[in-house]
C-alpha cells in the first residue's frame, strides 16, 4: 500500500481563510466602536437639553414666588439682574465660571449628577390691554381686561454627563403682580 505524501495545501487555505475572516471582524468591531461614540454623543446631547430644561422650570418656579421685582439689582446678586444689566455674552466661559456663582442661581433638579446654572432677567412692564391683538402676552396672568404684566428673560446653561456637551437656552416668562 502506497501513502500520499501531504503537500499542506489545507493548511494554507485554511490559513488564508482565517485572516480574511479576522480582517472582516477588525473592520466590524471599528464600525461597532464609531456607532457606540455616536449613541453617547447622543445620549450626552440629550441629557444636557433635559438638564437645561430643568433650569428653565425651577427660574419660572422662583419668578412665581415673587411678590416684586426689588431683589433684583445691576450686580445680578443671586442670578437676578434688573433691567439692561443682564449679561451679553452668554457664551463666555467666564460668565458660568465657579468664580461667577454669586451671579447665577443652580436649580434644585439634579440629573444624572449634574445641575443646570441660570439668570434671570428682568425686562420691564408690558402695558396690555382688550385692544392687543398679541396672544402670546395678553393672556399671561390678566386679572381684568388691563393689567401691567412684568417680562424676564430666563437664561439656563448645563453640561452633559462627560462635560463635553454644553447646552444655553433662553426663555422668556411673563407675570401679573
Amino acid at each position: 500500500m502506497m501513502h500520499k505524501k501531504q503537500t499542506g495545501a489545507v493548511l494554507i487555505v485554511s490559513l488564508i481563510i482565517l485572516v480574511a475572516l479576522t480582517l472582516f471582524v477588525l473592520s466590524g468591531s471599528n464600525s461597532v466602536v464609531m456607532q457606540e461614540k455616536m449613541v453617547s454623543a447622543v445620549r450626552d446631547m440629550h441629557v444636557s437639553l433635559e438638564i437645561a430644561e430643568s433650569g428653565i422650570a425651577d427660574a419660572e418656579s422662583a419668578i412665581e414666588a415673587l411678590s416684586d421685582v426689588t431683589s433684583f439689582d445691576t450686580t445680578g446678586t443671586n442670578g437676578l439682574y434688573s433691567e439692561g444689566h443682564g449679561p451679553t455674552d452668554l457664551f463666555a466661559d467666564t460668565l458660568w465660571a465657579d468664580s461667577n456663582i454669586t451671579h447665577l442661581a443652580t436649580a434644585n433638579t439634579v440629573i444624572s449628577k449634574s445641575q443646570a446654572r441660570y439668570f434671570i432677567e428682568y425686562l420691564g412692564i408690558y402695558t396690555s390691554s382688550n385692544a392687543i391683538t398679541d396672544n402670546s402676552v395678553k393672556t399671561y396672568g390678566a386679572k381684568s381686561s388691563e393689567s401691567d404684566i412684568s417680562l424676564f428673560k430666563i437664561v439656563s446653561r448645563s453640561l452633559g454627563i462627560n462635560g463635553n456637551t454644553e447646552r444655553i437656552i433662553v426663555s422668556h416668562y411673563a407675570k401679573s403682580f
